[in-house]
């Protein structure tokens, strides 16, 4: 009987909870341990890690209950063995996965989440890190709540909290294409610069130097806003209730504010919903990834074409022991746009 190959994997626990909404470093640990290649039940995969996607929400996972525990966040991996014939081995996947060098997929709520990019970065002829980002779920987040719930209409007008983040400058430049008139908001003066010179807001403002509800209506003018597109999840929503024009929608994607120290928001003035009759829906992606082909055929071509602007930073040749320290980075917004680390090569 041939021994299991082995592999010397270094991965990220968690090391103990945390008070607040933030982590610092002390809250993350490494390990490295020998495995052996699993023997793979009926779907699993046993992966490789290729680039790892920080992203905010895996900040909710650090329980009393997950003390050591590996991190489970997006990784884009290589298939090296598999007992699932839609991601034969060579496959390039994207799904939930420990941050660590290998992993095997076991658990069914994470083979439920799996998305296989070979094709797509094949065919692109991309770079495979901004399949973490532009081409991957943050846009396709927004690509598809703008379709399902937005229901955009050219000569609206539509208003973006935390406009100057990954999911706010893809929500003005798709909806400009669609003929809205888009408005902003971002925390200093640069990134306002950004939204409107760079990616063509229609206007922007600073929401830590303005009142909020001025700014915007001064903004908005006499047509007035049709929808906000809610990236914070905090008392700008009852802003936008007060000037949301009859009918409008309000589309809940974030809950920045929750990353940065407050408490989750309840609205106040929710009689507006009904006297207005407006549309307040949340949106989840994790349904909807049968969509990621039309995602790709559409936004691909304006990635190459450079008519879809983005940032990105790609944090190259590093090592699974940084990923704690940027996480926390991350969080504290040191970073411009979206953040992946590149652990191997495709």
């Amino acid at each position: 009987m041939t021994a299991a190959k082995q592999y010397s994997n270094t991965r990220v626990l968690i090391n103990k909870s945390f008070e607040g909404a933030t982590p610092n470093k002390s809250h993350f640990r490494t390990e490295t341990i020998t495995i052996e290649a699993p023997e793979l039940k009926e779907n699993e995969l046993f992966t490789q890690a290729l680039s790892v996607s920080l992203d905010p929400f895996i900040r909710f996972d650090f329980s009393g209950d997950a003390i050591e525990s590996p991190v489970i966040g997006y990784v884009l991996s290589k298939v090296l063995d598999s007992n699932n014939p839609q991601y034969p081995v060579g496959s390039i996947i994207f799904s939930p996965a420990e941050w660590g060098q290998y992993s095997h997929i076991s658990n069914p709520e994470h083979l439920g989440d799996v998305n296989r990019y070979d094709e797509a970065i094949k065919s692109s002829g991309l770079p495979h890190s901004l399949f973490n980002g532009i081409l991957g779920v943050p846009a396709f987040t927004v690509w598809h709540s703008l379709k399902q719930v937005g229901d955009l209409k050219a000569g609206e007008t539509i208003y973006i909290s935390s406009a100057a983040g990954t999911l706010g400058q893809i929500a003005g430049q798709l909806a400009k294409r669609k003929g809205l008139r888009v408005i902003g908001s971002a925390g200093s003066q640069d990134k306002i610069d950004y939204l409107i010179n760079e990616l063509g807001f229609d206007a922007a403002f600073n929401y830590k130097t303005h009142d909020k509800k001025e700014a915007l209506l001064a903004a908005a003018g006499d047509k007035g806003i049709d929808i906000y597109y809610d990236l914070v999840g905090d008392d700008t929503v009852d802003v936008a209730l007060d000037i949301l024009n009859p009918s409008g929608r309000i589309i809940a994607i974030g809950v920045l504010a929750m990353h940065q120290n407050e408490l989750p928001y309840a609205p106040k003035n929710t009689i507006n919903i009904l006297m207005k009759q407006l549309r307040y829906e949340g949106y989840l992606v994790f349904e909807n990834y049968q969509h990621f082909p039309q995602f790709w055929e559409e936004v691909v071509p304006l990635v190459k074409s450079g008519e879809i602007k983005f940032k990105e930073t790609v944090i190259e040749d590093a090592s699974v022991e940084h990923l704690g320290e940027t996480y926390v980075n991350v969080l504290a917004g040191k970073y411009s746009g979206k953040v992946s680390v590149l652990l191997a090569p495709l």
